[in-house]
């Protein structure tokens, strides 16, 4: 008969390399599929037309800061937030796509010493090709349309800040359609830049809405005539695309 009354061994839990084997495979695994991420990324992106690439890299876009806009290389920047790229149409081929799309944005525009809030929607076109291994880099066209009429509305400030006609005649289209039409409009400008009386204007917002080749203006500005106390004023005006420049058409 058995000693039933024998304390009994107690069970070790197993130890050694069968029972380790398990724990070192995931960590191997874990450690192949973190090394090859961009692989598999890339054949997730394989399985996505180009079309379908570039819409995703542009979602992907909400911020942007523009350098140099002022022109005449003196600087001048404009950081835009809430960026949006709306009525996407892609054609691709190869490494290229040209892209149309409705860019809508807000921010800020900073030049010289001063400082103006912007807001804008219009159409762009620019093209787009690979740059990395699953997104796709626009060629630095997307705001192109932003920076030419900027540069338009610079020059208007610089043109009545420097009490210079010509220089108004300049950014005046042969179509204007106010009151008389452009020279008109031009010798009151003249009686007026030239009266000597010290003025200056500084604008505090710009909305800017591009429709085809026109240009919709909302100027938000104050004005200081003389020793009076600054007054805070609004225009509207519209622009026309002329070949590679943005002129005055209507308005002022």
């Amino acid at each position: 008969m058995r000693d039933s009354g024998r304390a009994r061994e107690p069970r070790l839990p197993r130890a050694g390399a069968p029972y380790l084997f398990p724990i070192g495979l995931t960590l191997a695994v874990a450690v192949a599929v973190w090394a090859g991420w961009d692989r598999l990324v890339a054949l997730g992106t394989v399985l996505e037309s180009p079309e379908a690439q570039v819409r995703r890299a542009l979602a992907g876009q909400d911020r942007a800061d523009l350098e140099d806009v002022y022109g005449f290389r003196a600087g001048g920047t404009v950081r835009l937030h809430r960026v949006r790229f709306a009525d996407v149409a892609v054609s691709a081929q190869g490494e290229r796509a040209d892209v149309v799309a409705v860019l809508e944005a807000e921010g800020r525009v900073a030049w010289r010493e001063e400082a103006a809030t912007v807001a804008y929607i219009g159409r762009e076109r620019f093209a787009m090709s690979p740059c990395r291994i699953w997104l796709w880099c626009a060629d630095g066209r997307q705001f192109a349309g932003l920076r030419a009429v900027l540069t338009a509305l610079f020059r208007r400030q610089d043109a009545f800040n420097g009490r210079d006609p010509e220089a108004y005649a300049r950014l005046l289209s042969d179509r204007y359609e106010g009151e008389g039409g452009k020279q008109a409009l031009l010798e009151r400008l003249r009686a007026d830049l030239g009266s000597g009386l010290p003025a200056r204007i500084r604008v505090v917002a710009w909305q800017v809405r591009v429709e085809r080749d026109r240009a919709l203006i909302g100027e938000d500005y104050t004005i200081e005539v003389g020793d009076a106390p600054p007054r805070t004023l609004r225009a509207r005006f519209e622009m026309a695309r002329e070949g590679e420049r943005w002129a005055i058409v209507s308005g002022l």
